[in-house]
């Protein structure tokens, strides 16, 4: 009978569905969507700004059979790196960073490592009075070392290492996200990345911040859809960086 009624209405132009109920509707970590998304039995994931790995983990839950490309310009992080992983060969460690184009540049090392980037940072912020304080160090010594990096792009990398395909990017570079996107224009454009996870912050607390238009400037035209947001304090005002996980994939990936 149900199948007759609808069959009625579809003749009238009408589609009748089936309201989900609440508790059907959940909220999907970003781990959960790339499970549901990614059909691919080896994929590929591009880790970009591995710190000490955390990503690293979270992907190997999402498939344990995943090759993953990992940057960390940081040598310090990078040897901790190859210390955990160095065992897996499907784990590329890469001691570089990647932007939009090839070059030698100056990395700032912070004193908590996961807050490095290539950008300064700013030295009359609260955050920074903030997080000096907590580590008993003057506000000036935040940033402990320069170091000089290679820079590749992530279109070169895929070049030189037959890469035709990425399921996942990772991306989490304390300010230099638009740089990389640059660096990949080729395979955005081609669109032979499934989905991107970018890191954004907006509080001011480097030289400069990136905005949810610096980074759809390069994925909408190329046919990427906004399709998440994972918040990191919910204001300018909390005291902590305010900064969001953002997620865009291929509008082939899902249909809603």
């Amino acid at each position: 009978m149900k199948k007759l009624l609808k069959n009625i209405f579809r003749t009238f132009g009408f589609e009748i569905s089936r309201v989900p109920d609440e508790k059907e509707m959940k909220n999907l970590s970003f781990d959960e969507i790339f499970k549901k998304i990614i059909k691919n039995e080896k994929p590929v994931i591009f880790d970009i700004g591995a710190n000490k790995g955390q990503s690293i983990d979270r992907f190997l839950k999402v498939s344990n059979n995943a090759v993953i490309h990992s940057f960390e310009p940081n040598i310090d992080e990078f040897d901790l790196l190859k210390k955990k992983y160095n065992t897996n060969k499907n784990i590329k460690l890469n001691n570089i960073a990647l932007g939009e184009k090839k070059r030698k540049k100056y990395f700032n090392v912070t004193e908590h490592s996961a807050n490095s980037s290539f950008l300064d940072l700013k030295k009359d912020t609260n955050w920074i009075k903030l997080r000096s304080s907590q580590l008993n160090i003057d506000k000036e010594n935040y940033i402990k070392k320069k170091l000089e990096v290679d820079i590749e792009t992530l279109d070169d990398y895929c070049n030189q290492n037959s890469i035709e395909k990425i399921d996942i990017v990772k991306i989490d570079t304390q300010g230099y996200e638009e740089q990389i996107l640059i660096g990949c224009k080729k395979m955005i454009a081609a669109q032979k990345i499934d989905a991107l996870e970018i890191e954004i912050v907006f509080s001011s607390v480097y030289e400069k911040y990136v905005s949810f238009s610096d980074i759809e400037k390069y994925l909408v035209p190329n046919n990427y859809r906004f399709s998440g947001i994972k918040l990191h304090n919910n204001n300018l005002f909390s005291g902590a960086i305010f900064f969001a996980d953002v997620l865009f994939l291929n509008k082939s990936k899902f249909n809603i």
